[in-house]
């Protein structure tokens, strides 16, 4: 049984100014508890609705369920008015209902009047008011005691279960405080203990979240291992899957390597130098999201390292930031090697180009689709007859062979036929020239022919062909260097790291208690003790 202070209005001498403040929070403190039995009195010569009890009441029990309202001055009421309205809930209904009384006078109380006799008074007056008679066995301070005290018997019985588990919960954190605290560290023995305990959970918890069986809310986000999956095949595949190997080569590039490729000679055939070169410019675009890739998975590593969560580790600061420090020194030492070998990756790629790797399109294929895709716009060379032999003029135009000796070599077969008949041409009058030099950046100039759209769309599907091999090697090997030079041994490394650097026979430092743990421990086991 609590007795609280009635509401205060304005503050008289000697109280503070915010005493009215004050005072209801400290009502709603106590009377918010959900199982506590508000008792709450008005005077019945007022109207219910200006009851500052009821009305704090109302805030904290809206549906009047645990409120039993009190109702006092009754036997001071105006003539001709009753409380039987307020009494019946008429007015301001509460489930455990009002129980209405008659106090002490301030004359009964300088008198000393015995609380025996005022009840006994108290009865009379209920039983002989017409308007109270027939409820006089529900009023009075008797019926008030025996109606608080069922109240109460039924609401501890009721709450018993509540109570029970909630102190069982409670017994049961503090009993994992006490676990998570441990006992104090006095021995070197027992330091030495706790530190090693401590290696081995960090670096078993590291491989598990790595392997996904440490994984904590499964079902809300991707975590630990998962995450690196993500990376590579969500974002490093994908993500070398949208390059485009001719994205920065225009026809008149192709054009040009295939003309300084050529060098003195004829333009015949497509010169493999010409594409070599052209498809070792593309490859290193894979280096950049290659190197990218290594650094979200480095940063996903990092990011397991303060997953981590380990009872001793919050006990002992200087310790868990000790852990952060070498595992974050093992990581950042295994880029290195890491970066070296997907370096090499990319230069093995353009050392040598395998133009019989089986899945390269070929050359009898590649003219095929360049000669399809150029169809729709190709139209027959327009010959200047005078300048050709008359022999020449009357041969028919034979089908491009594919020599077998080289499939870049497409027109190779009509070269003969040319240098057979140069005995026959006849020689043309002298003309004169006006001699100039070129410019010192040359670039070709003449109208693109038929043969040499040809030509630049084939080495453009020959580029994307070969690239698309190289694209798959990276997207697979990639992966297996950044598992096996990066997570794999510096998941292998860290147990073996962190004894080199942590495990010392002065380890008194490590394992200081960080501020406010000894206190925390004393209070825990006083709460367990109580609890029990």
């Amino acid at each position: 049984m609590v007795d609280l202070p009635g509401i205060v209005k304005i503050s008289v001498s000697g109280q503070s100014r915010d005493i009215e403040t004050n005072i209801r929070d400290m009502i709603l403190q106590y009377i918010s508890n959900p199982d506590t039995i508000i008792l709450a009195i008005s005077a019945a010569n007022n109207d219910l609705a200006n009851s500052d009890a009821l009305q704090l009441a109302h805030m904290v029990d809206p549906n009047g369920e645990r409120t039993i309202g009190v109702l006092t001055k009754i036997d001071i009421m105006d003539r001709g008015t009753d409380a039987v309205d307020m009494l019946n809930g008429t007015v301001f209904p509460l489930r455990l209902g009002y129980v209405g009384v008659v106090c002490r006078s301030q004359e009964d109380i300088n008198k000393n009047v015995p609380m025996k006799k005022h009840l006994a008074k108290e009865e009379k007056y209920f039983r002989e008011s017409p308007a109270y008679a027939r409820y006089a066995d529900r009023l009075g301070i008797r019926y008030l005691t025996m109606r608080l005290n069922k109240i109460l018997q039924t609401h501890i019985n009721n709450s018993i279960p509540t109570i029970k588990k909630k102190v069982n919960d409670e017994l049961e954190v503090n009993i994992s405080k006490l676990r998570e605290y441990g006992d104090a560290l006095s021995t070197r023995d027992s330091k030495t203990g706790v530190l090693l305990s401590v290696i081995q959970k960090v670096a078993k918890s590291f491989q598990e979240n790595i392997e996904g069986k440490n994984v904590r809310n499964v079902t809300e986000e991707l975590m630990g291992g998962a995450r690196i999956n993500y990376i590579f095949h969500q974002i490093f595949v994908s993500g070398i899957a949208k390059i485009d190997p001719l994205q920065e080569l225009s026809d008149q590039n192709i054009r040009t390597a295939v003309m300084n490729a050529t060098g003195l000679g004829s333009s015949l055939f497509i010169p493999e130098s010409a594409f070599e070169i052209l498809i070792k410019s593309q490859i290193p675009k894979l280096h950049e999201p290659s190197l990218n890739c290594m650094n979200l998975i480095y940063e996903e590593l990092k990011n397991i390292i303060y997953k981590i969560e380990i009872p001793e580790l919050e006990r002992f600061k200087k310790l868990k930031d000790a852990v952060s420090d070498v595992i974050n020194q093992l990581l950042a030492s295994r880029l290195k090697p890491t970066r070296k070998m997907i370096d090499r990756l990319i230069d093995v790629e353009g050392a040598y180009i395998n133009t019989h790797h089986p899945q390269f399109i070929g050359g009898s294929k590649a003219l095929i689709a360049a000669q399809t895709q150029l169809k729709p716009v190709a139209q027959e060379p327009i010959i200047d007859k005078s300048i050709l032999p008359p022999p020449l003029i009357q041969k028919k135009k034979e089908e491009t062979i594919m020599t077998s000796s080289s499939w870049f070599s497409f027109r190779s077969q009509e070269a003969p036929r040319i240098e057979q008949e140069e005995e026959k041409i006849p020689e043309k009058p002298k003309i004169s020239f006006d001699y100039m030099s070129p410019p010192s950046s040359l670039q070709p100039t003449s109208k693109m022919t038929n043969d040499e759209k040809e030509q630049i769309e084939m080495i453009k599907i020959l580029i994307k062909s070969y690239f698309d091999i190289v694209r798959v090697n990276i997207g697979d090997l990639v992966p297996k260097t950044i598992m096996g030079f990066l997570v794999n041994r510096s998941k292998d490394e860290l147990q073996r790291e962190l004894v080199k650097k942590l495990y010392k026979e002065e380890c008194d430092e490590l394992l200081e208690e960080s501020d406010g743990i000894a206190q925390e421990r004393e209070m825990a086991s006083q709460a367990v003790d109580g609890l029990r």
